[in-house]
């Protein structure tokens, strides 16, 4: 899922979404690199391609990717994330989680 822009950055740190982030917010830091040069030649491979089939119906295909632990658990204790995306509609929903088997 790759990481957040610098400007949803400085929001989590202004609405104290997560303890124990440092940073400046008076420095905007460069822009990286690897990460430019990665955008400029990344293609694109749809799942759905590989396997030759589009979901027909919501919910007939789920993508599922859960992270963590993060290096920062946000104030309410949880430490992972579960990202659902419904193939059909694009619809998606991410569900903190406070332990990798909730």
């Amino acid at each position: 899922l790759g990481h957040p822009n610098y400007e949803a950055i400085v929001k989590m740190v202004q609405s104290q979404a997560a303890k124990g982030m440092l940073i400046d917010l008076f420095h905007i830091p460069p822009k990286y690199q690897f990460c430019i040069s990665r955008k400029q030649t990344k293609t694109l491979i749809s799942k759905r391609h590989e396997k030759g089939h589009k979901a027909i119906w919501p919910l007939e295909i789920i993508w599922v990717d859960l992270s963590g632990p993060h290096a920062v658990t946000l104030r309410t204790g949880n430490n992972y994330v579960i990202d659902i995306v419904d193939d059909h509609t694009s619809c998606a929903w991410s569900i903190p989680l406070k332990r990798k088997d909730d």
